[in-house]
């Protein structure tokens, strides 16, 4: 059966009208829009969300680093070990690379990801300086703070040691002076307050590979509602609005499904690889109440976010679906 578009959705309300419980809730006015719109605080007028909102991990503190006294030592399988201060990496050449983090942790009711412009120097520029030998399989990453992980050399080919973000300095939350950003994998095989990278033909376990989660950090299809909020009246016209992320794989469709009903499809442009693909669509109720809508991604290798709102986290990171429950006041 074909599937009708959000806007030739029908909806009967005869048993609609559920006890009208208040809430504590924020109200907005949907404006008709063509171009994709800002989101607080996931999305700023850039397209990119705000250094200050991006989310930060709570399981260890911030660590305060003079990069006057900091360097980033190279050693291992190399012909040449090196160390490298910030002004020595700030003088190589640079590159800017749009990409989306996100928390193996990351799940529909608690959100960690964030999409940003990084700045910094090519891994691939660091090997060519100190020559990486044959026999080399992986990088071994450790930070200031002891944090330990670890990736194959072959999926850091787009690898960036970056030192700014957004435009400005890595700020200390983010791991200044310098964090490792890899395109395609969970947050906790990028370190932050990086201290040295040694090569070599076998790695050692790292902090979470040790605990049993996934070696290799392979971010999972998920998708998530922007707009509207949990709980949140609206006023007539509806502005679903969220983002679908797969990691280095495309998104080949995005779905709605509006108290349980079937799935539709959302309209969308595809993003480069390694971002989060954002959409957004008008839709028209036809009566006041509460719905629930939610929403599922199918990537580029034809999984679909199976429709459960609860799945494990361990080992490998969730692609349980987004559900949010909100308001009509028409």
């Amino acid at each position: 059966m074909r599937l009708k578009t959000l806007q030739q959705l029908q909806i009967t309300r005869s048993q609609f009208l559920r006890p009208y419980t208040r809430f504590p809730v924020n109200r907005i006015a949907v404006e008709p829009s063509a171009a994709l719109s800002p989101v607080v605080p996931y999305v700023g007028k850039t397209g990119f969300t705000p250094t200050d909102s991006f989310y930060k991990h709570v399981s260890h503190e911030t660590v305060q680093i003079d990069a006057a006294h900091w360097h980033l030592h190279v050693s291992g399988l190399v012909s040449q070990p090196s160390n490298f201060s910030l002004d020595t990496m700030q003088a190589m050449s640079a590159v800017e690379m749009p990409c989306t983090l996100t928390s193996i942790t990351s799940q529909p009711n608690n959100l960690l990801i964030g999409h940003a412009l990084w700045k910094g120097v090519p891994f691939k520029a660091l090997l060519d300086q100190v020559g990486l030998r044959s026999e080399a399989q992986y990088a071994q990453f450790r930070s200031v703070n002891g944090y330990a992980t670890y990736l194959p050399i072959d999926a850091l080919e787009d690898a960036v040691l970056a030192y700014a973000m957004n435009g400005e300095s890595l700020p200390a939350e983010q791991g200044y002076p310098a964090r490792l950003i890899v395109p395609g994998v969970y947050d906790y095989k990028m370190p932050k307050w990086i201290q040295s990278m040694e090569l070599v033909a076998a790695p050692s376990s790292g902090h979470y590979e040790s605990r049993g989660w996934s070696a290799e950090g392979n971010v999972q299809t998920t998708s998530a509602l922007f707009t509207p909020r949990l709980r949140e009246v609206v006023n007539g016209k509806v502005l679903f609005s969220g983002m679908a992320f797969a990691g280095t794989r495309t998104i080949s469709s995005i779905e709605l499904s509006i108290d349980d009903g079937e799935w539709m499809p959302v309209p969308f442009t595809a993003a480069e690889r390694g971002a989060w693909t954002r959409w957004q669509i008008e839709w028209q109720p036809h009566a006041p109440g509460d719905y629930v809508v939610k929403v599922r991604a199918t990537d580029s290798e034809g999984f679909t976010q199976p429709d459960s709102l609860t799945l494990p986290l361990f080992p490998n990171g969730s692609s349980a679906i987004h559900a949010v429950v909100f308001r009509v006041s028409m």
